[in-house]
């Protein structure tokens, strides 16, 4: 009985891999070893934008955010943490404050902390979209005073893509704003 489920399942596996386009792929070699082709007597070589994809993938962006966190006044608040969070990796306010090792080296590679002026810049990668989300919050307790800790979105949509397509790759997206957040009561 088991066999016959694990049979059923790499088929269904297989039929919802070749419904997606999953079926075949060519390798470097056998692109390498095809003759030139022809195309109204002249040769045509074979190039990598006529050849068959060599790998499967998840297309991927890198996304910068720059810009400053302000109050309700316009002022530059320094020592706000900002962090440009995929969705794959789930993490919310609250979660930031765990001890978990994963989500500390996701907020050090994907955040930064604002200046004294108020200035970030935040880099990640992840699927192109056009809306992210960002997650700010108070880091340095009340030196500045205290403020909410928020998750708010950014809509790249309007950011121009810089960088050459290539494979997976779709390019990087810039994106500068201002985020206001209010003091807690």
């Amino acid at each position: 009985m088991k066999i016959r489920f694990l049979k059923l399942k790499d088929w269904l596996l297989m039929s919802v891999m070749g419904l997606l386009g999953m079926t075949a792929c060519h390798s470097a070699k056998e692109v390498a070893a095809q003759p030139a082709e022809e195309k109204d007597g002249d040769e045509v070589e074979v190039t990598p934008r006529n050849e068959m994809a060599l790998m499967y993938g998840v297309p991927t962006m890198d996304f910068v955010l720059k810009g400053r966190v302000i109050d309700v006044e316009g002022n530059g608040v320094s020592g706000m943490q900002v962090v440009l969070v995929s969705d794959r990796v789930g993490i919310t306010p609250d979660a930031m404050h765990d001890d978990n090792e994963a989500v500390q080296a996701y907020i050090r590679e994907s955040g930064d902390t604002t200046d004294a002026n108020g200035y970030f810049e935040c880099h990640m990668s992840d699927f192109p979209k056009d809306v992210q989300h960002v997650i700010v919050r108070d880091v340095d307790g009340k030196k500045n005073g205290s403020y909410q800790s928020q998750m708010v979105e950014v809509n790249f949509g309007s950011a121009k893509v810089d960088g050459e397509r290539k494979g997976w790759y779709n390019g990087k997206r810039t994106l500068d704003v201002d985020i206001t957040v209010k003091e807690t009561e």
